[in-house]
């Protein structure tokens, strides 16, 4: 079998989105300003930048039937994504998200359809996938397939990273095996208020060897298990914020490509940075993710 240097698992959209003046008064009808149709996924996203970025990968997921659900395959491929482990399962709708976004403003609103698609049918040629990846990246949306996909990752010496919701099941059990764990303020408050470098700690302690949260427009803020430093870094500021649909995700997959190349926590964070913020030039989660041309530009620039 084909090796790949990073392995995602999760589930796989597609996104209706609609730019509008402003966010729709309940019984009213509006024209959206445009519109677009993309591929998504918090998992996928993160694989398809990495993709874009040039790293070999691979995606595990599912489908439902149909032309919604051969169009979400495409978006991935089109990125380079080997994607013979996502599986179609006919009789299911395929997941399909409607996301409204306010111009000027960039803040947007979400309703996520998933089709009926609740459990991710295992195969032995996915764990054979998993074991001879360098990275294993989950964002937990089958909780129990994706569970037994990181255990036997873990097993194998395969490092984990995770994208996990505050709501995600058995969440708690997902971070004890995970080795680079990049959640959202939201997921941290839950347990640390805004305490966040009690966080970080907290996290390290449990055996995650990096542990980062974004802050939204206050940028970032790491630990290593190594050194046990704080390192922050502010958002890469674009103009104008079209929309941040996908950025968090298009985050992961940029810091996985900074673990690849070695980079030291402080660089893959700003590398991070700059593609999450050059995506939200343009609307939806996947066509503003940068080239690695373009966002290594950007980088040298920044450190100048």
């Amino acid at each position: 079998m084909e090796h790949f240097d990073i392995v995602g698992v999760g589930g796989i959209t597609v996104d209706h989105l609609s730019v509008v003046t402003k966010f729709p008064e309940k019984d009213t009808k509006i024209i959206p300003l445009w519109s677009s149709m993309q591929g998504g996924g918090q998992a996928a996203t993160a694989i398809a930048q990495l993709g874009r970025l040039g790293v070999k990968t691979a995606l595990i997921s599912t489908v439902g039937e149909g032309p919604i659900g051969q169009f979400a395959i495409e978006t991935m491929q089109k990125e380079g994504v080997n994607t013979d482990m996502v599986r179609i399962q006919n009789g299911h709708a395929p997941a399909l998200s409607s996301v409204i976004i306010e111009d000027k403003i960039g803040s947007r609103t979400i309703i996520s359809d998933r089709g009926g698609l609740s459990h991710l049918p295992l195969h032995d040629e996915m764990y054979e996938l998993v074991k001879n990846a360098k990275y294993l990246h989950t964002d937990a949306h089958f909780p129990e397939e994706n569970l037994k996909l990181v255990k036997f990752a873990k097993e194998n010496g395969v490092k984990i990273c995770l994208d996990a919701e505050p709501h995600t099941p058995n969440v708690d059990e997902f971070v004890k095996l995970t080795d680079i764990l990049i959640v959202s303020r939201c997921f941290v408050e839950r347990d640390f208020g805004h305490d966040y470098e009690k966080a970080l700690r907290a996290y390290i302690d449990n055996g995650v060897e990096i542990a980062i949260i974004t802050l939204g427009k206050y940028g970032s803020i790491g630990m290593r298990k190594d050194d046990m430093d704080v390192v922050t870094v502010p958002i890469y500021p674009v103009e104008p914020v079209v929309d941040t649909t996908g950025a968090g995700d298009v985050f992961h997959g940029a810091f996985l490509y900074g673990c690849l190349q070695n980079f030291d926590l402080k660089k893959a964070m700003q590398f991070s940075a700059i593609c999450a913020g050059l995506k939200c030039l343009k609307i939806g989660g996947r066509m503003g993710m940068p080239t690695l041309e373009q966002a290594m530009k950007a980088l040298d620039e920044l450190e100048g």
